[in-house]
């Protein structure tokens, strides 16, 4: 709680008052000419944010600071409400996944139609959502197929395309009508 000595404080002047040894060198992904990493550190902290209008204190929350070697100051600062187990490297990943999201995104909508709907209802928004999603996720899922098995592209991820259950029958299909008297 605020009280006197005890007031909220600034990430950047948290980020300067930490130790050396706080900072380690994390490597998230290999970029397209050299492995991306940085140095960060992860502390528990408690967002303060109007806090002096709340009658019980925040959760313990994960601030992860970006300050890469030879900058005078951090460069960028993350809230998670990551469990309390997490470690510097899973925080680090789940964060800089963001890249491939927006990549993910920026790729529906200018190649599969995303941003095309002019449209004015929810339901049809919701149908032209579902049909660019699932044709992304179709040709996403090609790709990795005709992948090389090796694993030397950088954002090859071996894995098994997941397989229809023995008892499936297609939506519409002539096995789910059910006869007539």
């Amino acid at each position: 709680r605020r009280a006197p000595g005890h007031e909220p404080q600034a990430v950047k002047a948290l980020a300067m008052q930490l130790p050396a040894n706080a900072w380690q060198t994390v490597t998230w992904r290999e970029g397209s000419n050299a492995a991306l990493s940085s140095r960060f550190a992860a502390v528990r902290v408690r967002p303060a944010h109007q806090d002096y209008w709340r009658t019980t204190q925040r959760e313990e929350e994960w601030l992860l600071i970006e300050w890469p070697e030879g900058d005078k100051e951090p460069l960028k600062y993350f809230l998670s409400t990551a469990p309390g187990e997490a470690t510097l490297e899973q925080l680090v990943s789940v964060t800089k996944m963001r890249w491939r999201i927006e990549r993910d995104y920026q790729d529906l909508k200018q190649e599969f139609g995303l941003g095309h709907y002019e449209g004015r209802g929810w339901r049809g928004f919701h149908h032209h959502a579902t049909l660019s999603i699932a044709a992304y996720g179709f040709l996403m899922a090609q790709r990795l197929r005709m992948g090389s098995g090796s694993g030397d592209k950088k954002n090859f991820i071996e894995r098994t395309l997941p397989a229809l259950p023995a008892d499936y029958i297609a939506r519409g299909s002539p096995a789910r009508t059910t006869p007539r008297s």
